[in-house]
């Protein structure tokens, strides 16, 4: 089963909840099938809910609601996501109420065209399909469900002037594609000229050459670099109690391990200069999920150089400038500026694969990892493993945002 966890978004930008995406192994061709799917799914939720550290959104099928399997994970924060249609079958909304008087919480995908929703629902979730539904219509059904006292959830909100209008229409929740701050957020300069020169100083040893006096001086002169590093130092497990100094540092671990330690420090400078910490943890999911896929690649780039193509491909949100803009601001080596511009390298086609995970377009997943030649459990595997790296090297804890 493969699966994603999609980031739902409140009026504020501030993350909320995943939802959950799978994709079964092989074809469904019953109805059965599609049971059992999501009887695997309804398993792992109490894995995916320690690893996302929020709530999550699972689609369920009636049968399995039927079954009472849910029941097992009643300390679960989750939501079950049914088809607003199965509720016209009886023994469906029978289990549904008796859930719901339990405790549990539901969602429906699809606008109730048909009878008015029981009372017991006002105020549950709501999921409509931006990309599914004109946007005249969308708007419309967002403000009739927020006057009958529902939640609408906008998915496939994949461009600003889409989320702009659904926010506009009072729309309290959305999911979509990682998308750039609009104009009103402010910048912090000094944020964002940290976090490129963190990038330019990786990429002047992405090629795997050892370090050097130049790193020393890269790290010293900007102090607010030099700070988030110490920061970063202070609160890892490296055994060792807070360096005085970046020079303490250099000499106590090596120029190696600050090297190291750089790649977080570069992702949270980006989710710093974005205003949205989940854009520093996605860069970090993505840069640890690319050294690890990328290992697999013919010619396989050295580890610095794939942790860096997940960093830079988050970077034109956290900075809100385009990739074109951001190869004249970076001195970058080739394979990297094609990250940023085409893609059509090996570094760049990984980019693609994780895209189509992260964002649940399972067909076009299964067709770029056979592109670059990587099996699609091995891509979605290490992404998982990912997201439990980059949550302990951020320091993120279930209760902070992420």
């Amino acid at each position: 089963m493969l699966t994603s966890l999609m980031p739902i978004r409140d009026r504020r930008d501030r993350v909320m909840g995943y939802a959950v995406s799978t994709c079964p192994s092989e074809p469904r061709r019953t109805e059965s099938d599609a049971d059992d799917d999501a009887n695997r799914v309804v398993n792992m939720v109490g894995t995916l809910t320690r690893l996302a550290g929020r709530s999550l959104v699972v689609p369920i099928t009636p049968a399995v609601v039927r079954q009472g399997t849910i029941t097992r994970f009643a300390s679960a924060d989750a939501v079950w996501l049914l088809a607003t249609e199965s509720l016209e079958d009886a023994a469906t909304w029978r289990a549904v109420d008796r859930l719901l008087g339990a405790g549990f919480h539901f969602a429906l995908q699809g606008f109730p065209d048909g009878n008015p929703l029981p009372p017991s629902l006002v105020g549950s979730t709501i999921v409509l399909d931006a990309a599914r539904t004109p946007p005249g219509t969308l708007i419309s059904r967002v403000q009739t469900l927020l006057e009958a006292g529902l939640r609408p959830l906008v998915r496939g909100v994949d461009d600003r002037f889409t989320r702009h209008r659904v926010l506009e229409a009072g729309a309290p929740l959305y999911s979509g594609r990682l998308l750039a701050r609009g104009a009103g957020a402010p910048v912090n300069r000094t944020t964002e000229e940290s976090a490129l020169r963190a990038i330019t100083m990786l990429a002047a040893f992405a090629d795997g050459r050892p370090t050097d006096a130049s790193f020393d001086a890269y790290v010293h002169d900007d102090p607010h670099l030099a700070a988030s590093l110490l920061r970063a130092l202070g609160s890892s497990s490296l055994s060792v109690r807070g360096p005085r100094s970046v020079t303490h540092a250099l000499s106590l671990l090596g120029r190696d391990a600050i090297m190291d330690r750089l790649v977080s420090v570069a992702a949270r400078l980006i989710g710093e200069a974005a205003h949205d910490p989940e854009v520093g943890f996605t860069a970090l999911r993505r840069a640890r999920t690319c050294e690890q896929v990328g290992a697999a690649l013919d010619s396989a780039p050295h580890p610095r150089m794939r942790l860096l193509a997940g960093l830079l491909s988050t970077l034109e949100f956290g900075l809100g400038a385009s990739g074109s803009m951001l190869a004249e601001r970076v001195t970058l080596p080739s394979a990297l500026r094609d990250v940023l511009l085409d893609r059509r390298l090996p570094l760049g086609q990984l980019l693609d694969v994780l895209d189509a995970l992260e964002h649940g377009w399972w067909e076009d997943f299964v067709s770029r990892c056979g592109r670059i030649g990587v099996a699609p459990a091995v891509v979605a595997d290490a992404w998982m493993g990912a997201w439990r790296v980059a949550r302990d090297d951020l320091g993120i804890t279930r209760n902070e945002p992420a």
